[in-house]
């Protein structure tokens, strides 16, 4: 098994996999985000109201905003499932308590999500 596999492993036994309801149904202060690059944001869009943070990065921007704390309801989401997966297990891990995996972006949308175009 590969890092890559092993880490998914990881984290498809420890973040939960949701739907959009329950994105909805969250009385919690919660955020929704994008952790696609920008180039599929610019060619495909996104969910309104979605923030765009890329996987890379989303651990560093997270801790550096005020806005969103360790209790923050963190819902992310990326074209198939896998980086939002690996990006919700490491928020886990760096001390966010509410981290879900809302997986793939078309998923959402047939689940009738708003899209925002970018463009």
């Amino acid at each position: 098994m590969t890092y890559t596999e092993e880490l998914l492993q990881k984290a498809d036994d420890l973040i939960p996999r949701v739907k959009l309801i329950d994105f909805k149904n969250d009385d919690n202060s919660k955020v929704m985000i994008d952790v696609r690059q920008h180039e599929e944001l610019l060619s495909g869009g996104s969910i309104k109201d979605a923030l765009h943070v890329p996987k890379g990065v989303i651990e560093f921007r997270l801790n550096n905003n005020e806005a969103i704390s360790f209790d923050t309801s963190v819902y992310v989401f990326c074209a198939v499932g896998i980086r939002s997966a690996i990006a919700a297990y490491n928020l886990r891990q760096v001390g966010y308590k509410k981290v879900f995996n809302l997986m793939g972006f078309q998923d959402i949308l047939d689940q009738g999500a708003e899209k925002q175009s970018l463009i």
